[in-house]
């Protein structure tokens, strides 16, 4: 696990006044939504599709490619994209270019004991319970809900309405679906895929995709 931050130390950066987005797709319009709840004033968003410069991603403006970032302009950003491989790839990239800000939607329950690393994300809805750990440029999205002492690494994606029990651990890189659930003290590998609704009563190895109830490995053809 990376260093993580403290639930106050996030607060206190939540009380940052000016951050740039990087990533203007749909996942972007989220995570602007957090910003603005957070009171967070919003340099702009960075982009490398041409087609979106000088257009708006609800009411910010997209001013330019992610290059931009190493004009040194921009002290604080996040990065609004939500492919994990993307996401880590442009975090490495960019190292350096600007601190990575951590958000936690006003609307969400996080416990105290919470530890979450840079760049991470906390939607609306979703509830973290007591001594979790959360690595850097994870999302935690809309009413998902995480028990307590889970381990959740580095780039994992964690969708809407997830379930994880308590003492489970999710592997870098990793997605769980949308609406799956995980059992007590079951372990998720590196950059696993759990589909869409499934139950995971068995670990899951490492880049395997797991689907139904209960999840099983996909069979590869």
């Amino acid at each position: 696990m990376p260093q993580c931050l403290s639930l106050r130390e996030i607060k206190v950066n939540n009380s940052i006044k000016d951050i740039v987005v990087i990533g203007a797709g749909g996942h972007a319009k989220v995570v602007i939504s957090a910003l603005i709840e957070s009171n967070i004033k919003i340099k702009g968003v960075l982009d490398d599709d041409q087609n979106k410069w000088d257009r708006k991603v609800l009411n910010i403006p997209v001013i330019g490619p992610i290059e931009n970032i190493k004009s040194g302009d921009y002290e604080w950003g996040i990065i609004a994209i939500g492919d994990n491989k993307i996401r880590k790839f442009v975090a490495e990239k960019y190292k350096g270019c600007c601190k990575w800000i951590s958000i936690i939607h006003p609307f969400s329950y996080v416990h105290p004991t919470v530890e979450i690393g840079e760049g991470s994300v906390v939607f609306a809805g979703a509830v973290i319970q007591p001594e979790v750990k959360i690595g850097k440029h994870v999302i935690v999205n809309t009413s998902a809900s995480i028990d307590h002492d889970c381990i959740i690494q580095d780039y994992v994606h964690i969708a809407p309405g997830v379930h994880l029990a308590g003492r489970v651990e999710v592997g870098e890189g990793s997605f769980l679906g949308i609406g799956s659930s995980v059992i007590p003290y079951k372990t998720i590998g590196k950059w696993a895929i759990v589909g869409a609704g499934s139950v995971v009563i068995k670990g899951v190895p490492d880049c395997v995709t797991a689907v139904g109830v209960p999840a099983k490995p996909l069979e590869r053809k």
